[in-house]
């Protein structure tokens, strides 16, 4: 099951980056490709049904109550992006004939935006074990300088492609349309999001541990004086 979850996980994020590039695909394919992601989205939090049942169970500390409005946060974009999605379709739900207005593509293009920053914030605190593995190879290693510059050039290149991509532009509506760079190669434009999702998990995942950190300093310093 877990290894499910992982896949699960993983074909969820992939599609959520080839979503962002509207222009590389045809409008029905993107209207597909959204409403798998929505239904493996739903089936994502069944599976994880008991975490939401544990809530109102367990104490929260600082990093679970951030967990928690994250997971709030990035379902309302979820919803957002699928109720916009039907409302501006003209392939899968055109049926449904609901008239295209300017709200429909403004919610969209927010909460698809939010969604993907939400979901990067997402992954970050949930690489962990994937960096401890890494770092604990790497450290004093041969390699180690050069894995440190290449986590600091990934940052780097993910935040000038946030920029590049106006990606802040679309999460606080600067411009009520999405605008792509009809001759840049889809490959570069997939390329530039994977690069913005890792350098927002990357930054998340130093955050936490740091914080992670300071506790158990904290927790040291309370067991030695409780000691004394």
């Amino acid at each position: 099951m877990k290894r499910f979850r992982m896949i699960l996980d993983v074909v969820m994020t992939l599609l959520f980056i080839i979503l962002m590039g509207y222009y590389a695909t045809e409008n029905e394919v993107h209207e597909i490709l959204g409403t798998i992601t929505f239904i493996l989205f739903v089936i994502h939090h069944v599976l994880n049904i008991k975490w939401y049942k544990s809530i109102f169970n367990e104490r929260h500390n600082f990093q679970r109550l951030f967990h928690i409005i994250l997971n709030l946060l990035l379902l309302i974009a979820m919803v957002g992006m699928m109720v916009s999605g039907i409302m501006i379709s003209a392939d899968v739900f055109a049926f449904l004939d609901i008239p295209t207005t300017m709200f429909g593509r403004r919610l969209h293009l927010i909460s698809t935006s939010w969604g993907f920053v939400l979901m990067a914030i997402h992954v970050g605190l949930h690489i962990t074990a994937l960096m401890q593995k890494l770092n604990s190879k790497m450290k004093n290693s041969t390699f180690e300088y050069v894995y440190y510059f290449i986590l600091v050039l990934l940052v780097g290149l993910g935040i000038y492609s946030f920029v590049n991509l106006r990606v802040w532009e679309d999460m606080f509506l600067v411009n009520d349309f999405k605008f792509f760079d009809y001759y840049q190669s889809p490959l570069l434009f997939y390329l530039k999001y994977v690069a913005v999702l890792i350098a927002i998990a990357l930054v998340i995942y130093v955050i936490f541990s740091l914080i992670r950190k300071v506790k158990i300093k904290k927790l040291i310093i309370k067991i030695k004086k409780g000691g004394n």
